[in-house]
């Protein structure tokens, strides 16, 4: 029977029987129990879904693998586009059409390296296949110098030397013969050249031409795709880091060159002394010139195999004096010939540069080196237009405070001292 509204829910009856505390046709009732088909159909497409993601994800690290083995030319592109695209720009503001400008500083620079392969290129390779064959008697002659003066210098000092120092110093010629000959014939090779790293070559310079063609309207079709609001920013930006980059990547390459020209002069200057010194002169003097690129890193090891070489030429006063000379060389270009042709750095904290060079060598081994300084450049830039008060100076009140003297309080103290 139906009840009215008013009838209390207590009392609510169905043919005698109450119904409880809820309304009729709203009384909880259980769901239905999902039938198996829906859940084999559930798990079937979940399990699809799964191995689909995960062929995605193996087929993305297989193309990222891939283009990581083929990306290293096209890198190579780009920079010397970077480098060559002013070149380029310059000569079209004096009325060039930009085709005939790409010519122009594409031909000259093709010039210079046939040039260089047919007139360097030969005597590098003879020098590191020399080196490699006259390596180990380097070490022996070595090997014996140290046990000559072992037997004759007990202690140093109050440090007592090894006596038994023959095995050692065996076991150290042996592994460095072992390291001067794989060295001198990795370098001989490179030299040559494998048929992977000609294709690469060509690969570099075909794609440094196209983008120098269309490098200006690559800029602006990455520019018409940000959005709108953005563009401003992305182009600060883009100036700043490509101003980074460009300017550093130059630069290098100018000290580099002069420093490699300037380190085979003293090892021939050298030579009048000791002839060993001129065998090898090019090839120092290239590596010197290659290992510039790397701060602290490339100098030191640079003094350090100048060094090696002198002495094994002329004795332990010969191998004093060469290392001073590349110590004297090193100061001169790092205070004097870099800051005017790089313009004074890249403005990093010298532990920056350190920590820097060290992150990029351990992810991306030699290119890491070379190219860690202009990135961690390019951040700090990017940082210093995100925080401004990253590029301000610390107030002198502020450093006053914290018990610091500033320059101006240094020198003031020191003239006075001089006074007294």
């Amino acid at each position: 029977m139906l009840s009215s509204p008013d009838t209390p829910l207590e009392t609510q009856s169905d043919g005698g029987n109450l119904i409880g505390s809820a309304p009729v046709g709203i009384a909880s009732i259980s769901p239905p129990k999902a039938a198996p088909l829906h859940w084999l159909r559930a798990g079937f497409f979940s399990a699809v879904g799964v191995a689909l993601l995960g062929l995605g994800l193996l087929i993305i690290w297989h193309v990222g693998t891939a283009i990581l083995a083929i990306i290293t030319p096209f890198v190579v592109a780009m920079v010397l586009a970077l480098l060559l695209d002013p070149l380029v720009d310059k000569l079209e503001r004096r009325g060039l059409s930009r085709a005939l400008g790409v010519g122009v500083i594409f031909g000259s620079f093709l010039l210079i390296l046939i040039a260089a392969g047919i007139l360097i290129v030969p005597s590098l390779v003879s020098q590191a296949s020399q080196l490699s064959h006259d390596g180990p008697a380097y070490v022996k002659q070595g090997q014996t110098f140290i046990n000559t003066f072992l037997e004759q210098h007990r202690k140093i000092g109050t440090i007592e030397l090894p006596k038994n120092f023959q095995a050692l110093s065996t076991q150290f010629s042996e592994r460095a013969s072992q390291l001067v000959q794989g060295s001198a014939g990795q370098v001989a090779g490179l030299l040559l050249g494998s048929f992977h790293t000609i294709i690469d070559g060509f690969v570099a310079l075909i794609a440094t031409f196209y983008l120098l063609m269309d490098i200006d309207r690559l800029k602006a079709r990455l520019f018409y795709l940000a959005p709108e609001r953005a563009r401003g920013t992305l182009g600060q930006y883009a100036t700043d880091v490509g101003a980074v980059f460009s300017n550093y990547l130059r630069g290098l390459l100018i000290v580099c060159a002069l420093y490699g020209a300037t380190t085979i002069v003293i090892f021939y200057g050298l030579g009048f002394v000791h002839p060993e010194m001129r065998r090898y002169a090019l090839l120092l003097g290239v590596a010197a010139g290659l290992l510039f690129a790397v701060p602290y890193v490339g100098t030191i090891t640079t003094a350090l195999v100048a060094g090696v070489v002198a002495f094994v030429a002329g004795g332990p006063g010969f191998g004093a004096l060469t290392v001073g000379l590349i110590v004297i060389l090193n100061q001169v270009f790092d205070h004097i010939v870099t800051p005017r042709v790089i313009g004074g750095g890249v403005g990093l904290h010298p532990v920056l540069t350190v920590f820097a060079l060290v992150l990029g060598g351990e992810l991306f081994g030699l290119p890491g080196l070379l190219l860690s300084v202009p990135m961690a450049a390019s951040i700090q830039v990017i940082l210093f237009r995100l925080f401004p008060k990253l590029s301000s100076p610390t107030p002198e009140p502020f450093l006053r405070a914290q018990g610091i003297r500033t320059k101006a309080e240094k020198h003031a103290l020191k003239e006075a001292e001089e006074f007294v």
